[in-house]
């Protein structure tokens, strides 16, 4: 593990290379910015083609359709209350909600429930849906997961960690998961059986953790230092993030098909695009922030496509962004 000293010295390095090379990074006006409610946001999804917006704000969950800025229904009453955790599934067949204690599974073209699972004695932190639909993860303040078979409702619980899990990831085909601790660990482990293929060690907690599609790249970021892009295979470190900041927080990241990009949501309405080989900063967006409120963070994020990305923010604002960027 690298020295504060020599991680120091790194960032250094890739300010002074960025400055000799003229790196600028990246702005632009936003194209789209449409506020959906009045009252504070607590959770949000944004689905990966940018069509729809799912929200919470504890007391509903609205599902949005952001191309023709049109409610397209509510959840309401006791299965809406106290969301905390939801999610668009990549196909837009599903979503999930959770309260931390249940995870209901609907159907998103007509809301209709289609499945409940319970946490029992658990309480979840996180959760992770496969892209191809086969697979949920759900991360436990005990350090366990459960994965659950879509399909069959099967469910099965590993020990994946000693302490909370903070943060799930999934490959796209739902065979390996990636999960971030308080025991200072992140861990790829293969949801049929939950053996640990590859372990990542970290000075402090691991808040946050992203997984790409084919499970060759991750990021993860800790409590205070380590913010690393890694190759999975090798176990090695790519890369870290070419920023100067102790601290950081990300609410939300993704990759980009390529593993090229990862775009990260964070508080102060700012919205970052990371290059992954070697964590410069590319891009970087100031969301819209509403009048006489404190603050707002960047609560969900998606790279449309390569010209294109999204964000939502705690105020329950959306926005897409244009990317125009020098090949690198």
């Amino acid at each position: 593990m690298r020295t504060y000293l020599q991680r120091l010295a790194i960032v250094t390095a890739l300010m002074v290379l960025a400055a000799c090379s003229k790196q600028v990074v990246y702005t632009s006006e936003a194209e789209v910015t449409q506020r959906y409610t009045d009252n504070i946001i607590k959770a949000a999804d944004i689905s990966d083609d940018g069509q729809f917006t799912l929200w919470s704000d504890n007391q509903i969950v609205c599902l949005w359709d952001n191309i023709n800025n049109k409610k397209q229904y509510c959840l309401e009453g006791l299965e809406a209350q106290l969301i905390e955790l939801l999610g668009i599934s990549a196909s837009k067949q599903f979503f999930y909600t959770s309260n931390r204690v249940n995870v209901h599974l609907y159907d998103l073209k007509t809301g209709r429930l289609m499945a409940v699972w319970s946490a029992g004695d658990n309480i979840i932190n996180d959760i992770a849906m496969a892209k191809n639909d086969s697979t949920l993860v759900f991360g436990f303040r005990n350090g366990q997961a459960s994965v659950v078979s879509v399909k069959s409702n099967k469910v099965s619980t590993f020990t994946p960690h000693r302490l909370d899990i903070n943060s799930v990831s999934i490959s796209a085909d739902g065979s390996k998961a990636f999960t971030g601790s308080s025991d200072k660990q992140a861990a790829l482990w293969n949801t049929a059986n939950g053996e640990i293929l590859k372990s990542f060690n970290h000075q402090t907690r691991v808040n946050h953790v992203t997984l790409s599609d084919d499970a060759n790249i991750a990021y993860t970021l800790d409590a205070i230092r380590d913010r690393f892009f890694w190759q999975v295979e090798q176990q090695t470190q790519l890369a870290e993030l070419g920023t100067p900041i102790k601290f950081i927080e990300f609410n939300d990241a993704c990759f980009d098909k390529q593993n090229k990009w990862l775009l990260s949501g964070s508080p102060k309405q700012k919205l970052i695009l990371w290059q992954v080989k070697d964590g410069l900063k590319l891009a970087e967006w100031q969301t819209f922030k509403i009048e006489n409120r404190d603050r707002a963070s960047v609560i969900a994020v998606a790279i449309v496509n390569d010209k294109l990305v999204a964000s939502f923010t705690s105020d329950g604002v959306y926005q897409t962004w244009p990317v125009h960027l020098v090949k690198n």
